[in-house]
């Protein structure tokens, strides 16, 4: 087990002034916390990739749009004793909706380019890991 996930699994839920935010799953949010790191990651890469090529304008921008609302999400998470509903809700969806913009537009390039392809994947993965996440909030 790794330093984050042993600090997750001590962060008391109970604590969290929210009633919402009480009963959501650490461990999912440590699984968001992930996807969103690795998505931040990929896009940041993809879109320094992008940015060189001819006519990949909009690529470029999406993935390191996706980025910035990924790495902000996961800063957000990382600070539970804070979380509330009112506020993880609006940020899960932003992350979602941008996870999926991202997501569709590396699909256009993806056999073109590993860059996209693993992208889109983790895109993908952040996408699903965010809507799991309002799941264990009762959403």
């Amino acid at each position: 087990m790794d330093q984050m996930t042993d600090m997750m699994k001590m962060m008391p839920a109970s604590m969290m002034q929210d009633s919402m935010m009480q009963n959501m799953d650490m461990m999912v949010m440590q699984e968001c916390m992930e996807a969103c790191n690795a998505c931040m990651q990929a896009c940041t890469m993809c879109s320094d990739a992008m940015s060189g090529m001819d006519g990949m304008g909009m690529c470029a921008s999406m993935c390191a749009m996706c980025a910035d609302v990924c790495s902000t999400m996961m800063k957000m998470m990382m600070r539970p004793m804070s979380m509330s509903a009112e506020t993880m809700m609006p940020m899960l969806q932003a992350c979602i909706a941008m996870c999926r913009a991202c997501m569709d537009e590396c699909a256009k390039h993806a056999d073109m380019s590993e860059t996209c392809r693993m992208c889109m994947m983790a895109a993908e993965t952040c996408m699903k890991a965010c809507e799991k996440m309002m799941a264990s909030m009762g959403a």
